[in-house]
């Protein structure tokens, strides 16, 4: 009797393993970095789970993924990829979702991509290619939040209304940020600076800067004396007293410039501290720009 039973529970526990989700559960949609996450969130709202793949504190161009992330991600009902290069890893995320029909949306495909200068990104081939940072660009997140409005609402046709309606309300918030940009940037001295990685340069296209030069060509490739001391000539030619440099990596080169030249830095992060949404991301970056370029 006793052995019928224990035949009775293994039976019982396999037919729980093998049950599809319920019917409630919300789909998950994976995506990489903080940005693309906090406008998903915003546009998903209580309807979705968000996984974000790239902490705010790493780079993602040198990021790796983890087994327990790529089990986590494994179970996605909508990717969206930043697109461009920036996830050099994306084949193995992909290739290790369990429905092999999951969307994919690749932010960058509706982007009008900038190719100078990022050869860092040049070897990867899905979709377009060029500089990734277009993020950074308010005008850009609201149309790759219309993108991402589509795509849910694809994914979830019930909830539609109440995802073109939260996307309406964050293309606004982002419209608003631009025109505030835009005012503020009009008061700045400067408009030339150096960045120590192409991060800003659809910002700069944006609102009428220029990156005079940049340190890493490449990320993490440590930068030459030859290097240096070209970007110290241009910065004495051209007038150029400002580096934008990461505040979540080692500013060494920058503080190096800023010695030589006089020039004032900009600790900047592209990407957002934990828990800082986009919208706000953008205007401490924008407060630390003003502080060296007015």
């Amino acid at each position: 009797m006793a052995r019928t039973n224990i035949i009775i529970v293994g039976i019982a526990l396999l037919l729980c393993a093998c049950t599809p989700p319920a019917d409630n559960e919300k789909p998950l949609v994976v995506t990489s970095i903080a940005p693309i996450g906090d406008w998903i969130a915003a546009v998903g709202g209580a309807d979705i789970d968000v996984l974000v793949l790239v902490p705010p504190s790493s780079s993602p161009h040198t990021f790796e993924l983890s087994p327990g992330q790529l089990r986590d991600a494994s179970r996605a009902a909508l990717v969206v990829l930043n697109g461009a290069g920036l996830e050099y890893w994306s084949d193995r995320l992909l290739d290790n979702i369990q429905d092999k029909h999951t969307p994919v949306l690749r932010l960058s495909d509706r982007v009008e991509l900038l190719q100078a200068g990022h050869d860092d990104h040049a070897g990867h081939n899905h979709g377009n290619v060029g500089n990734p940072h277009f993020w950074l660009d308010p005008s850009i997140a609201a149309g790759a939040v219309r993108d991402i409005a589509q795509s849910l609402g694809d994914l979830l046709p019930m909830k539609r209304d109440s995802i073109t309606a939260r996307a309406a309300v964050l293309a606004a918030s982002l419209e608003q940020l631009d025109r505030e940009i835009s005012s503020t940037v009009r008061l700045w001295r400067q408009r030339r600076f150096i960045g120590d990685h192409s991060s800003w340069v659809y910002f700069a296209r944006r609102y009428g800067l220029e990156e005079a030069g940049v340190i890493e060509s490449v990320p993490g490739r440590e930068v030459s004396a030859r290097q240096m001391t070209s970007l110290i000539s241009t910065m004495r030619k051209h007038g150029v007293d400002v580096v934008f440099a990461d505040r979540r990596k080692s500013t060494r080169a920058a503080d190096i410039l800023a010695e030589e030249t006089g020039a004032r830095i900009a600790r900047l992060d592209p990407m957002g501290a934990e828990g800082e949404g986009y919208i706000q991301m953008m205007r401490t970056n924008l407060n630390e720009m003003t502080r060296v370029m007015r």
